[in-house]
Formats: structure tokens, sequence, C-alpha cells
């Protein structure tokens, strides 16, 4: 799967999650922990996660204080797919299903 967002300064960051079963979920926030770090006031230090599982991508809030909308909804556990918008804070994240570019590509 593929993540696309733009920072604040408009550069544009594309992320591939590999389609695996891995120990950890891949991490979205602003903390110097997550696996993809978001600079974004609103957004929790681990504001979400996503996890390969059972062949679907799944995405879970992580008690953030601002909540996780998928396509406008506010979600606690909710699947995702290609051509649906995640809302973390004020950056939405564009789930794509290949990578259009290779710009800043972070592999996870």
């Amino acid at each position: 799967m593929i993540i696309h967002y733009n920072k604040e300064d408009g550069t544009r960051v594309t992320v591939r999650i590999k389609e695996m079963n891995q120990p950890k979920p891949v991490t979205l926030g602003r903390g110097d922990d997550a696996s993809v770090k978001i600079d974004d006031a609103k957004c929790s230090r681990i504001h979400a996660a996503i996890r390969f599982w059972d062949d679907i991508f799944v995405i879970r809030d992580m008690n953030s204080h601002n909540g996780t909308l998928l396509n406008g909804e506010q979600i606690e556990v909710a699947r995702v797919r290609p051509g649906d918008t995640i809302k973390l804070g004020d950056t939405e994240l564009h789930v794509a299903e290949e990578i259009s570019s290779v710009e800043a590509t972070l592999t996870l």
C-alpha cells in the first residue's frame, strides 16, 4: 500500500507499507518514535497505526487527542483501501495502490 501526503512546506512524501505480516504495526504521528513522522501540531505523538492483517490493511486510532478520520468518518479501527483518505490532525494522507513517482519514498 502506498500513502502520499504533503508536509507543511509543500514537500510530497510517499510511504510504501509492505503487504506482509510484521510483528509491529507502522505507526503514524508527530513523535520521534513514530515509524512515519508527521509534523502537525494537532497530531498526537503516536496518532494511528496501520497493520497488514489477514490479507487486508487495517488502521487503528491509538487514543489520539483529535481522533482519526477515514474518508471523513471518525474511526477506532477500520479497513484501509486504495482511494481512501486518512486525516490525522490537519494532515490528509491519500492511499494508493502503486507508486506514481519515486520522490521521497520510505519503505516500511
